[in-house]
């Protein structure tokens, strides 16, 4: 065996054992009031939402003539859509074990939460703070950062996703965002330069 796939097993072998460890843990936290406040949270990332607010916020920019905003929201949001639909029937990893607390299909790896809510609300916060460095959009961007994070641990939480799955997802998420934005500014850039 060569030395870098034994590197890959164990790597492959840490985040299995970081898996079952947050499995434990959110096990042992588990309530009624929070599940349900869980599902409310998870609620923001489904696929309907996304639609409902892709569509208000391209609108609201299109109105401020700030299309190319409007345009890379979307091309993140999208981007990111559909290379989580290649990795998931790529890995094709099954959910995890036990009765999952909300509605999932399809395969668990990359979490389409956690990879569409950096996409979509990451770019947001980055519009926030690319347009103003007042405390209301350092406060905005916060809060829809600490948003993704809770879309992503309640995938964990309502036992849908591993821990690697929703970690991926952001890394993933966090790859169409930066891409995207940063395409937008090359390309106002040109256009306005």
């Amino acid at each position: 065996m060569a030395i870098t796939e034994l590197g890959f097993y164990k790597l492959i072998n840490g985040f299995i054992q970081l898996d079952g460890l947050a499995y434990q843990w959110v096990h042992t936290v588990h309530a009624p009031w929070l599940i349900n406040i869980m599902l409310v949270i998870t609620y923001m990332g489904f696929s309907l939402t996304y639609l409902i607010l892709a569509a208000v916020v391209s609108c609201y920019l299109l109105y401020r003539h700030q299309i190319w905003e409007a345009v890379f929201l979307n091309i993140s949001l999208f981007s990111a859509w559909g290379l989580m639909g290649l990795l998931k029937n790529w890995f094709e990893r099954s959910r995890p074990t036990g009765e999952a607390l909300t509605a999932a299909g399809g395969y668990s790896f990359p979490s389409g939460h956690a990879m569409l809510s950096m996409a979509f609300y990451g770019f947001l916060a980055s519009l926030l703070l690319s347009r103003s460095s007042s405390k209301w959009a350092r406060l905005g961007a916060i809060s829809l950062y600490i948003l993704v994070f809770l879309i992503g641990f309640s995938r964990i939480y309502l036992n849908v996703h591993y821990l690697s799955d929703v970690l991926s997802g952001f890394i993933f998420g966090f790859i169409c965002l930066i891409l995207s934005f940063k395409g937008m500014k090359v390309v106002k850039r040109r256009l306005e330069g």
